[in-house]
């Protein structure tokens, strides 16, 4: 498991002309020839490979893929889903929101096909285009095309920002769905989880993702109900409740899992 060469296909779907196949552009331009894949297809700007070495999980060949909504076809067929991962790409102008929606239902009923959903199968968004003119707040993006509370990433993949961002975080969720569903044991399963949450994609620079201790300092005693960490005695704060739906698909088999929270903190 450790050392043998296991294959991840990341697709890329969303509405025509909103910047998938740039996307793939910096990617491929981004990898060290040593790590380019020859891939057999008729149209090289929709379909990349790559090999990801990933640490003690040994080497993966990854495929990227960009489908246009409504093309469906140009995906293999078969008894699985011909994706393993989902990068859901849209423009960040009004003028495509219509379209952004029509392709958020248009994804929604080709997993549909596969019997799976948005919650089951990896997926980041990305709002590209951020460097147009009149484009949208991220929120109302947000508000419109993610209730579900997807990670989801601003970009501008004509000058490549964002695309390392939303090529990483697809990998990290994709790799661990899989290594997952692979284990046969508990104890393997736990193993599972140790998937670097910042994957060093090729070309980049790697710094590996800060972990939390699994287990409490010794002789520290655990907090009690309604504590905050590190909140001294005597405070009164507002506890702040975030609710969190996690998919039993993203656990293991033993029904255990590790959960990767992003906080921002804003001004009030």
């Amino acid at each position: 498991m450790a050392t043998a060469t296991r294959t991840c296909r990341i697709l890329y779907y969303g509405p025509p002309g909103c910047g998938k196949r740039e996307n793939l552009a910096q990617i491929q331009a981004s990898l060290p020839a040593e790590h380019r894949l020859a891939v057999a297809t008729s149209d090289p700007s929709r379909q990349i490979a790559f090999m990801l070495r990933n640490g003690n999980q040994g080497d993966w060949q990854v495929f990227v893929q960009a489908v246009d909504t409504g093309e469906e076809d140009r995906l293999a067929t078969g008894r699985e889903a011909p994706c393993d991962g989902i990068v859901f790409v849209c423009g960040s102008t009004g003028d495509g929101l219509d379209g952004a929606l029509s392709a958020m239902e248009g994804l929604k009923t080709f997993l549909d096909t596969w019997r799976q959903d948005l919650m089951s199968m990896p997926m980041v968004l990305q709002y590209n285009g951020r460097d147009a003119a009149d484009i949208l707040p991220v929120d109302r993006l947000e508000s419109l095309l993610n209730p579900w509370g997807l990670l989801s990433f601003p970009a501008a993949s004509g000058n490549g920002e964002g695309v390392r961002e939303t090529l990483k975080a697809v990998l990290s969720l994709t790799l661990s769905q899989i290594l997952q569903r692979a284990s046969e044991t508990p104890a393997a399963a736990a193993d599972a989880f140790t998937v670097d949450s910042s994957p060093p994609v090729p070309g980049t620079l790697h710094t590996p993702g800060w972990e939390a201790p699994r287990n409490p300092a010794a002789g520290s005693a655990p907090a009690g109900p309604g504590t905050r960490p590190g909140a001294a005695a005597g405070e009164d704060h507002a506890a702040l409740i975030i609710p969190v739906r996690v998919p039993r698909s993203a656990l293991g088999p033993d029904g255990t899992g590790r959960i990767i929270v992003e906080v921002r903190v804003v001004e009030d």
